[in-house]
């Protein structure tokens, strides 16, 4: 087992720069790699960076949006809440005025028939006045008493 091991040990032993020199490399190697992730690393945020930006301003646009519209909302809200409170006013009048309407027809139909009686028994009255003052019907004094045929 010594002699495995002994080879490895002395290569180490007898060339420590080498050695040095790969660890190195790689070393170099991870760091350049390091560097590599951290440059895109560092881009990624940038744009990261600039795209939260433009959407915090988009946000901002979207939220001002937002309440211009739930103010212009609760406008058409209010407006509507008003017209529907003046309709049922409306039809509220509508219909009394309906009942008001129907009460006047009854009473025209009724001073009609009133009327109609009334203008009956005034034309009757005038007609019996007519006739105590005509008295008997007597002849016109131009009227011709008829002849007796002549034979």
């Amino acid at each position: 087992m010594d002699n495995v091991a002994e080879p490895a040990t002395r290569l180490d032993t007898r060339n420590p720069l080498g050695k040095w020199v790969a660890e190195m490399q790689s070393v170099v190697s991870m760091v350049s790699s390091l560097l590599e992730d951290s440059e895109r690393h560092r881009v990624a945020a940038e744009s990261a960076q600039r795209e939260h930006g433009e959407l915090r301003e988009e946000l901002g646009r979207l939220r001002a949006e937002l309440d211009r519209q739930r103010g212009e909302l609760d406008d058409q809200r209010a407006a509507t809440e008003s017209v529907q409170r003046e309709r049922d006013e409306l039809r509220s009048e509508v219909a009394a005025l309906q009942g008001e309407n129907e009460r006047l027809r009854s009473e025209q139909v009724e001073a009609g028939e009133s009327a109609a009686k009334l203008l009956g028994e005034m034309k009757e009255l005038v007609t019996q006045v007519a006739h105590k003052f005509q008295g008997p019907s007597k002849s016109s004094p131009f009227a011709r008493e008829p002849r007796p045929p002549q034979s």
